[in-house]
């Protein structure tokens, strides 16, 4: 992607983060970052196995909690909030490179990094005798994932970042340049390759819970979505054909589960299913750091949510009128509008203390959220009502255990549909490109095309991943001059005021944090990286 900000003073974190020795109690207790105990630790597949959990959830709570949301899809216009909470600074483009939004997610991705760095250079040694070759081998194609997975958030929202392979050297020296972004690349690939050919293989089906961890799938499905961001589009084309004739995924709704619909990949009931290429993993019964608070955050209103606040981001205006075409499915999965009724939600009668739950929820004007005229539903579950969403910590803001989905099979349809397309213009009527995106349309309810563009892609896309994190780095793939343009045109303000921006920079990345440069007065250099 290309920088909305120019790259002010920003620097880097002293990386070197702990393991977390005392995760949640559905995590296994792990040794602090460089004092591993070597030998007996690990001392069956299963402790193995479970080893990683953090990484699927305690190192990214920091971007989760708000900053995921505001340096995504309110800076691409999905969403809005007003000017008077940290997310209005992303609606108007006003943040500047000290915004903890920035500096949180940086964080997160740095922390992930660390984390799956000392399990790689340690785990060969902390493995007793019992623990399996096949095992080990899985948990380091994990670690080997989330890095990936990492480095390639940051690519997209950064540009030139530090590849980091050591934590014992960069705790020696943490002023270090940053490495070109073609280098990153070449290092995400590289993971993801040696993720493909070391993590076991699954055959997705009714057990959710043990999809919760990625499989060679997952990696072959994330490359080919880092191939298509390389315009490598053959290479796109193959992986995703790869996933597809495996059958390891489907789409809930699809002609596979037909029982199932788009609705049910939001109900917490159905996390980690069949459809769910990859998600981070929460707990509404552990800690602070354990639990995925969107619903708080997104709902509407106070009656919807198990603490005292709601509502702080709300779809925006365009998204809310250009967002979806008439009749699609997704669109009151997505958002709100008055009179919509939400049969598994659940809210509280009225906001006195112990005051009834009622189950069946509809949606009114007196409610919305920052004078949108609308209200946020993805990954609003409303009140706790088990089992259809699982316990919750009110304490804790309200943390529920709704996982967040980095990658659906859905998006790998459209990322298959778009590698055989091979690019930005023309058209195509290609069988299996067309089959593969009408799958999607169908889910909606749309009717299939018969040609399709990269422009109904990019549309598509947009529909089907709205307030997920993609729209965003979308945009990123378009040329700047289309994306301002696109940007340029949104209704940024209210129903009732309508706003719009103006974009003066020339490319789409955020800038470096601000404290981070400070400590790394190297982060701006850029130097090829060497690799072993």
């Amino acid at each position: 992607m290309k920088n909305i900000y120019k790259r002010g003073s920003i620097g880097f974190m002293a990386l070197l983060m702990l393991f977390s020795s005392s995760c949640s109690q559905d995590f296994i207790d792990v040794p602090a970052e460089g004092n591993p105990t070597i030998g007996s630790y690990y001392d069956s597949d299963e402790k193995l196995d479970n080893a990683t959990n953090g990484l699927y959830g305690l190192v990214w709570f920091n971007m989760n909690k708000e900053g995921f949301y505001g340096i995504t899809d309110v800076i691409s216009g999905n969403m809005y909030a007003d000017i008077y909470n940290d997310f209005g600074d992303f609606t108007d483009l006003s943040f500047t490179n000290t915004s903890r939004y920035i500096s949180d997610s940086w964080r997160s991705c740095f922390g992930a990094i660390a984390n799956s760095n000392a399990y790689i250079s340690n785990l060969p040694q902390s493995v007793g005798p019992n623990v399996s070759k096949e095992a080990l081998n899985n948990t380091l194609g994990e670690c080997h994932f989330i890095r990936a997975f990492s480095y390639f958030f940051l690519v997209r929202l950064w540009g030139n970042v530090p590849i980091i392979e050591n934590n014992a050297d960069y705790s020696k020296n943490y002023v270090i340049p940053s490495n070109p972004t073609e280098d990153v690349y070449k290092f995400i690939e590289n993971d993801l390759k040696f993720a493909i050919a070391n993590l076991r293989t699954k055959n997705r089906g009714s057990d959710y819970a043990s999809n919760a961890h990625v499989s060679s799938g997952s990696a072959k499905a994330m490359l080919a979505k880092v191939y298509l961001y390389q315009k490598k589009y053959d290479l796109a084309r193959q992986l995703a054909q790869e996933v597809i004739n495996s059958g390891e995924f489907k789409l809930l709704g699809g002609d596979q589960l037909p029982t199932k619909s788009f609705a049910d990949l939001f109900l917490q009931k159905n996390n980690n299913n069949e459809e769910s290429i990859f998600a981070w993993q929460w707990t509404g019964t552990g800690g602070y750091f354990d639990g995925n608070f969107t619903n708080t955050l997104f709902a509407p209103e106070n009656r919807l949510v198990e603490t005292t606040y709601s509502g702080q981001i709300a779809p925006s205006q365009d998204l809310i009128k250009n967002g979806f075409e008439n009749g699609d499915r997704r669109r009151i999965e997505t958002f709100m509008l008055p009179g919509d009724f939400y049969p598994n939600l659940t809210y509280a009668k009225t906001l006195d203390l112990g005051a009834p739950k009622i189950l069946g929820y509809t949606f009114e004007i007196e409610y919305e959220a920052q004078k949108s005229g609308a209200g946020l539903k993805k990954y609003v579950i409303g009140k706790e009502n088990l089992p259809i969403t699982g316990a919750f910590n009110p304490v804790n803001n309200g943390e529920s255990s709704m996982n967040s989905y980095m990658m659906r099979y859905a998006e790998l349809l459209l990322i298959h549909a778009e590698a055989i397309l091979g690019g930005q213009t023309g058209s195509t009527s290609d069988a299996q490109a067309l089959q593969s995106y009408n799958a999607v349309r169908k889910r909606a309810g749309l009717a299939p095309k018969t040609v399709i563009t990269f422009d109904d892609i990019f549309k598509e896309r947009r529909a089907e991943l709205a307030c997920e994190g993609d729209y965003y780095f979308d945009l990123g793939r378009l040329p700047f001059q289309k994306a301002k343009a696109i940007l340029e045109a949104q209704n940024r303000g209210n129903r009732e005021v309508e706003k719009h921006i103006t974009i003066s920079a020339t490319n789409l990345l955020l800038p470096y944090p601000a404290d981070d440069l400070t400590k790394n007065p190297k982060l701006k250099e850029v130097v090829p990286y060497t690799f072993k």
